[in-house]
This record gives C-alpha cells, sequence and structure tokens, in this order.
C-alpha cells in the first residue's frame, strides 16, 4: 500500500511538510479544507495558510528538530497535532493533521463562567485555610506548607489574570512533570481536611515512571476536582480511606495512569452515565463542574478520564496519560 492511498483514506485533513515546513504533500480532505489544490499548495509554507503563521512555525520545527509529538496546538477554529515523519528510521518532514475546534461551552454561557470560576476557586482557597490552620496548630515553621500556601496563591493569580483563558482547556503550557509530586502536593493542600475527617490516604506509586508533559497548573486543577469528589462521597462512611495509586498502563500503552478509589457511598448506574456531565451532582449542595472540568483538562491532554463505581462500594476514578506527547502554547487570539 502507498502512502498516498492510507493518507487519501484518512477522514482527517493530513498534510505533510519538510523541514522547513513547506508543503510536500496532502490528502484531498485538506486541500477541501483550505479551497486549494495539491498543484497550488505543493512547495509553500503550511504556515501561511493559518492565522497564527509564527506558532505554527514554531510547532513544526519543534517537532522535526526535537522529534516531538505536538497534540492539540489551537489556531483559531482548528486544532493543529505535529507528527514527525519517519522514512527508513530517518526523519524526513512532519505530518500535520488538522481537525476542526470543539466548541468550549464556557466560551458563550457566562453564567457557567462564573459558577465555573466560583467552584476552581474554592478549592484552593479551602486549601490555604486549612494549611493556615495546621500552621496555628503546629506553631512552627514548615517549609513544604509554606511552599504549597505560595504556590495556590499563585494559581488563583494566574486563574484571576485572564479568567476568559483559564477556562479554554486548549491553551496548556507543558513541560515535563512529574505526577507524584502534583498529587502530593494536592494531598498536602487538603492535610488539614483530611485530618478532621478523619480520612485515611493509602499510596501505591510505581517510582520508575518518568516525568511526562503535563500543564502543571491544570493538571493540579484535575487531581484537585477528582480528590475533593472522593473526600466529599466518604461523608457517610464507616470506613474512610482513598487510594492513590499510579502505574503503566497496559491499555493503551505508551501511558500512565492516576487512579483515585474511595470507600464511600458509591453511584448507581443513572448516577453514573450522568457523572461527566455539567451541572450534575449528587451531592445536595453541588456544583456538578468538578469532573466535568477534570474531563476536559484530561482530554487535553490527549488522556482519558474513566469512572467505575457500585452503590455502596465507592467509586474509581482512573486518568490515562500519555507519556511521550507534548505541545507549544496555543493562542486564540
Amino acid at each position: 500500500m502507498k502512502v498516498e492511498d492510507l493518507l487519501f483514506s484518512l477522514p482527517l485533513p493530513v498534510a505533510i511538510t519538510d523541514g522547513e515546513g513547506r508543503i510536500t504533500y496532502t490528502n484531498q480532505k485538506f486541500e477541501f479544507l483550505l479551497n486549494k489544490s495539491f498543484k497550488y499548495l505543493k512547495g509553500k509554507k503550511l504556515s501561511e495558510f493559518f492565522k497564527n503563521r509564527e506558532k505554527i512555525e514554531e510547532q513544526l520545527k519543534k517537532s522535526y528538530t526535537d522529534l516531538l509529538e505536538i497534540f492539540g496546538f489551537r489556531d483559531n477554529n482548528y486544532y493543529l497535532s505535529f507528527s514527525p515523519l519517519y522514512v527508513a528510521s530517518k526523519v524526513e518532514g512532519v505530518i500535520v493533521i488538522v481537525q476542526p475546534a470543539e466548541d468550549n461551552p464556557f466560551d458563550e454561557d457566562i453564567l457557567l463562567l462564573l459558577k465555573g470560576l466560583s467552584h476552581e476557586i474554592r478549592n484552593p482557597l479551602s486549601g490555604i485555610k486549612g494549611a493556615a490552620k495546621l500552621f496555628s496548630q503546629l506553631k512552627e515553621y514548615d517549609e513544604e506548607l509554606v511552599t504549597v500556601l505560595l504556590e495556590e496563591t499563585e494559581r488563583i493569580e494566574r486563574l484571576l489574570d485572564n479568567v476568559t483563558k483559564s477556562f479554554d482547556f486548549s491553551l496548556l503550557n507543558f513541560e515535563k512533570t512529574n505526577i507524584h509530586r502534583i498529587l502530593q502536593s494536592v494531598v498536602k493542600l487538603f492535610e488539614s481536611e483530611i485530618r478532621e475527617k478523619g480520612i485515611s490516604i493509602v499510596y501505591d506509586f510505581d517510582p520508575s515512571l518518568p516525568e511526562i508533559p503535563l500543564d502543571s497548573d491544570r493538571m493540579t486543577q484535575a487531581i484537585m476536582n477528582i480528590l475533593r469528589n472522593a473526600m466529599e462521597a466518604l461523608s457517610d462512611s464507616r470506613e474512610k480511606v482513598i487510594k492513590i495509586e499510579t502505574g503503566y498502563a497496559i491499555q493503551p500503552s505508551g501511558f500512565i495512569f492516576v487512579r483515585i478509589k474511595d470507600s464511600g457511598a458509591g453511584m448507581d448506574e443513572e448516577e453514573l452515565k450522568k457523572f461527566l456531565l455539567p451541572f450534575f451532582s449528587t451531592k445536595e449542595k453541588g456544583m456538578g463542574l468538578g469532573t466535568f472540568i477534570a474531563a476536559e483538562i484530561v482530554k487535553r491532554h490527549g488522556g482519558e478520564l474513566k469512572v467505575k463505581s457500585r452503590k455502596g462500594y465507592g467509586t474509581e476514578v482512573t486518568v490515562l496519560l500519555p507519556m511521550k506527547r507534548s505541545d507549544g502554547k496555543g493562542s486564540d487570539s
């Protein structure tokens, strides 16, 4: 089978560029997207046909030079993904796949945006309040606690600096990050509340996990929402245990997993079906945005959030994250 035949069969617009970002091949769907023939496109810079020319040049260069897969770069109404093209183990160019950008529910609904903002500020604020309580009880300096307080205060500042961009989860700043550091810092933030409620946290970490490309702020946001739900699920439970587990995913390969399992009330089948929808909550005063936001963040990382639950037996949330995907700074001007 020829490469041309394979690309022609793909359901998405695809282009191939050389190392300089010049188009060497497109499939028919890419021609339809730009309403230009391949004869016209060949040899031209791919970036000429998109809004954020300089940013796209950067992503093409990163992919070709640094051998990075760049997932979900936002350019106006599209997401572009970049991957090195290997021919006989040598990089000959870059494959670019274009997808229409999904509507962001926070863009048009001001009430949803305000509720989301309120929800996301509440988590770090309650953590800061809990850490301050611990300080008053300890009556001594705790460097780790101070670091958590400063980090969460700065995260609120970043959230408020640009409210609308804070809820566009396609705008991710990826850096290689230790997922265990994020998990432990989130638990540290809730430490006071965990003690007060008599919750036991059980860790089962795989220490061999590598650092992976993550937006640290966003992933902290997602993990906080998942852990907050787990803690609240234990309010009427005799046994109050949350197990946090990490490891390499068997399926899909090339992914790690983070699993947060609580011994709470659990959900029935109907509740489970609605669990990831916005504004659905099993809590009397819940907004129903925490898991929805967490799932959106994980999805924008190229991952997946899976939920298992059984009434009376607790809930298990698994976050799957790719190990080898990276992203540049998106722009949606």
